[in-house]
């Protein structure tokens, strides 16, 4: 069997993220889950992402992650 490959999906909170982290995870790789708003608004899509793990013996984790975040922060010079 080859090496898992560990995967960044941003924006799995729903959409092609979720369903991407979630096809990744099924094809054997190590996926962490991008999303924002993990312990507020988010945290069902959390919960979800955690009982898939659990229900089909896969490796994939939901991360605190904004992307938007890191944009802005980002200077201008080099956008």
């Amino acid at each position: 069997m080859t090496q898992p490959n560990v995967v960044m999906v941003t924006g799995a909170s729903s959409g092609f993220g979720n369903l991407t982290a979630r096809a990744l995870a099924q094809a054997g790789h190590i996926v962490y889950a991008g999303m924002r708003a993990t312990t507020t608004r988010n945290v069902s899509a959390v919960a979800a992402l955690a009982q898939v793990a659990k229900d089909r013996g896969v490796r994939m984790a939901a991360v605190e992650m904004d992307v938007q975040e890191r944009i802005r922060s980002t200077p201008p010079s080099i956008r």
